[in-house]
């Protein structure tokens, strides 16, 4: 299915409806409909093809959805890039998908103009919040066009340019079609049970692949409202001012929310569901909001190259705790019309058995932006391989346990970076935590872990040390702690391991 028909679907069946909340105010589906589809004529008028890249450099504003959305219902492929992006990385992404027009804040105009000469595919810089010289103004594009939808075109076109997210450096660019797309946010519809009566608060970067949860939202018939970048702090506030009944964060965001919310809190009687994603969810966070919130977390897992594979649920949660401690650990089980098995596991229900995850489904991408090799790696037979290691749980439900990247050989003996994580994360005074291999001459590979605490004078890291060596055995034990207030993120919004690794002095300890 098209996402131009969704949209024009969406359009007929809920127009009069509050679509959207944002600085500005509310925004009916026949008001945020009618400038999605004005976008896409506009593109259509300054003479782009379909199938041209559109590459976006916009906040987290409702415009940045109306080019988003409006690109893709015309038949463009939409790329979508964080607005924060070092300005290397910015050239080298525009000129890998060879853009045609850009999106972008008056206050980049300046930067974009100067980089055209190393850009020879882009032909129109389109600004927001202002008219700057050589550049189309988005406003004045807008009234200009129709607000009808163009015709749409197949399932199978490519309708987004995402970034593959990564810990290590440059990430790939995955290749969604329209049906990927359709299929993500029809699943999340049904498996969430989304419709008019909810509220959706975003407080994720709407470039990331993550926010196909808002399309779901919107084309299911809710109101969305743009809180702007994560604040725990704000966060119980806009919950209470918009009646919030729905919302998103990754783990370390619900880890810092935490401390600012309390049972008796109003704003929490109406909240139903915080979907929590992007990276592991550790046990003890997991419990604690278990215990604050009551059974009101989904955790959902996915890949940029194939987005919303499994979800374990509210209400399968909601569970007693013996049974609970066990579904915790787990990512749940996959959307329906979606399939995973583990490599080398002969029996797809056997359980207890490690092996690298395999997915299968129309929601898995249909390759890498111009890169056959590296698609040849990964996609096999219609199944795509993720590089995560997991194991079915006694109850069949999908444990990730590592990356095969994330193995690394330290005193004679393979070790998981991810198990080593997890069972550092159980210490109560610790936030986050990142581990990495680091070469030494004795064991061949170090442990070296990195901390951010909940309270910088909670622990030392000789306590923490020491901890490991009660929760640890052997080479799984790190050899140094190094305590940070933060750990660096790539601008796809994962831990950077470059940066961790620039400066390994400590913060103290």
């Amino acid at each position: 299915m098209h996402i131009g028909f969704l949209f024009r679907r969406a359009r007929a069946w809920h127009g009069a409806s509050v679509a959207l909340v944002d600085r500005v105010g509310p925004w009916t589906f026949e008001a945020l409909m009618a400038r999605i589809a004005r976008f896409g004529q506009a593109l259509a008028g300054l003479g782009l093809l379909r199938g041209e890249r559109v590459a976006l450099l916009l906040p987290d504003i409702r415009e940045h959805l109306e080019a988003d959305y409006g690109a893709m219902a015309a038949g463009f492929i939409s790329v979508p890039l964080s607005a924060g992006m070092r300005r290397q990385d910015l050239v080298a992404h525009l000129r890998r998908t060879g853009a045609r027009a850009v999106v972008a804040e008056a206050t980049l105009i300046p930067m974009l103009a100067e980089l055209r000469s190393e850009l020879p595919d882009l032909r129109h810089i389109i600004a927001l919040g202002g008219t700057v010289s050589g550049a189309h103004d988005y406003e004045d594009l807008l009234a200009r066009a129709s607000d009808r939808f163009l015709p749409p075109g197949e399932s199978e076109d490519i309708a987004q340019l995402a970034l593959s997210a990564g810990r290590t450096g440059q990430p790939k660019i995955v290749k969604l079609s329209h049906g990927n797309i359709s299929a993500v946010a029809g699943n999340l519809i049904a498996g969430l049970r989304i419709g008019s009566d909810s509220v959706f608060l975003n407080v994720r970067p709407l470039w990331a692949p993550l926010q196909f949860m808002v399309l779901a939202y919107l084309l299911g018939g809710s109101r969305i409202v743009l809180g702007g970048a994560f604040d725990a702090e704000r966060f119980p506030f806009q919950m209470a001012r918009f009646s919030v009944t729905r919302s998103a964060m990754s783990p370390a965001q619900l880890a810092e929310l935490l401390p600012h919310l309390a049972p008796e809190d109003v704003a929490l009687n109406a909240m139903e569901m915080l979907h929590i994603g992007g990276a592991a969810l550790p046990e003890a966070v997991c419990d604690e909001a278990l215990n604050l919130v009551g059974p009101r977390i989904s955790v959902h897992y996915g890949l940029a190259e194939a987005p919303f594979t499994c979800l374990l649920s509210a209400e399968r949660l909601s569970v007693k705790r013996a049974l609970r401690n066990e579904l915790r650990t787990t990512v749940g089980r996959p959307f329906f019309g979606y399939e995973t098995r583990l490599e080398g596991v002969e029996d797809t229900f056997a359980t207890e058995q490690e092996g690298e995850i395999l997915i299968r489904g129309p929601h898995v991408m249909t390759g890498y932006w111009d890169d056959p090799e590296a698609t040849a790696r990964v996609l096999c037979d219609g199944w795509l391989r993720t590089g995560d290691i997991g194991m079915l749980s006694s109850g069949y439900d999908l444990k990730v346990v590592g990356r095969t990247q994330d193995l690394i050989f330290s005193a004679g003996q393979t070790v998981s970076l991810r198990e080593v994580e997890a069972a550092i994360a159980r210490h109560p005074a610790i936030r986050e935590v990142a581990v990495v291999g680091l070469p030494d001459g004795e064991a061949g590979e170090a442990l070296t872990a990195f901390v951010v605490l909940k309270d910088e004078s909670a622990a030392s890291a000789e306590e923490i040390l020491a901890f490991t060596h009660g929760a640890l055995i052997g080479a799984k034990r790190p050899k140094a702690i190094h305590l940070r207030r933060e750990l660096p993120r790539s601008d796809y919004g994962g831990i950077f391991l470059p940066g961790l690794l620039t400066d390994i002095v400590p913060l103290r300890g």
